[in-house]
C-alpha cells in the first residue's frame, strides 16, 4: 500500500456578510473608530487560527485513512510517510496553541468575538479526538507487526536461507520506523490535549 497525503487543502473561505449600498460613499480610513479596526484585526486574526485548524483536521483524516486502510499491509515506506505527517501535524497544533495564547492576552470579555472562538474550541475539541483515535490505531498497528515479525522470524530460523536473512534485517527496519511512529502519536496526542486547553481558555475569554 503506498500512502499519498494531500500536500494543500482544499481553501475554506471564512468572510462576513457585509452590507453594500449604491451611491453611499465609504469613511475613508482615517475617520474608522480605532475600536472597530482593532475588532476587525481579531477576527481576522481568529479566522486564520480557524483555518489552520481546518487543515490539521483534514490531515488528521488522512492518516485514519491510511491506517484504517484495507488495501495491503502497510510498509516501511508507508510507516515513515506516516511518522512524518503526524510530526507536521503536532508542530502546526502546538502553533496554534501558540496563537490561542496570544490572542488569549489581548481578549476583551464581550468584544463579540465568542461565535469565532467557540469555532475554534469545536474544532480543537474534533481534532483532539481525532488524535485518540490516530495514537490507538499506532498501537494496533505495532501490535500486528509485532507478533507477524515474530512469526517471520520463526520461519526464517527453520530455513536458515540466505533470502530469508534479508527479511530479517527488513523486520528490524520497519520495527524502529514503528517505533518512532509510536513516539510521534504520543507527541500528536500532548499537542492535542495542550491545544483544547488554550481554545478553551480563550473561548472562556471572550465570552
Amino acid at each position: 500500500m503506498k500512502i499519498k497525503f494531500a500536500l494543500s487543502a482544499g481553501l475554506i473561505l471564512l468572510t462576513g456578510v457585509g452590507l453594500a449600498f449604491a451611491g453611499k460613499a465609504t469613511k475613508p480610513a482615517a475617520d474608522r473608530p480605532a475600536a472597530v479596526e482593532q475588532q476587525e484585526m481579531k477576527v481576522k486574526e481568529l479566522k486564520d487560527i480557524l483555518f489552520k485548524l481546518v487543515r490539521q483536521d483534514e490531515y488528521l483524516d488522512e492518516a485514519i485513512e491510511s491506517l484504517n486502510s484495507t488495501e495491503g499491509p502497510i510498509g516501511l515506506q508507508d510507516i515513515s510517510t506516516l511518522g512524518f505527517s503526524l510530526k507536521s501535524i503536532t508542530k502546526n497544533l502546538n502553533l496554534v496553541s501558540a496563537l490561542n495564547k496570544t490572542e488569549f492576552s489581548t481578549m476583551q470579555p464581550g468584544s463579540n468575538l465568542s461565535k469565532y472562538t467557540n469555532a475554534i474550541l469545536s474544532y480543537s475539541r474534533k481534532v483532539n479526538r481525532k488524535a485518540v483515535k490516530v495514537n490507538g490505531l499506532v498501537v494496533q498497528l505495532a501490535a500486528s507487526k509485532k507478533k507477524a515479525g515474530m512469526r517471520d522470524a520463526v520461519s526464517s530460523g527453520k530455513t536458515g536461507k540466505k533470502a530469508p536473512g534479508k527479511k530479517l534485517t527488513q523486520l528490524l527496519k520497519e520495527k524502529t520506523a514503528l517505533d518512532k511512529l509510536a513516539a510521534e502519536a504520543r507527541n500528536l496526542r500532548a499537542a492535542s490535549r495542550g491545544l483544547s486547553a488554550t481554545s478553551n481558555w480563550l473561548y472562556i475569554a471572550s465570552r
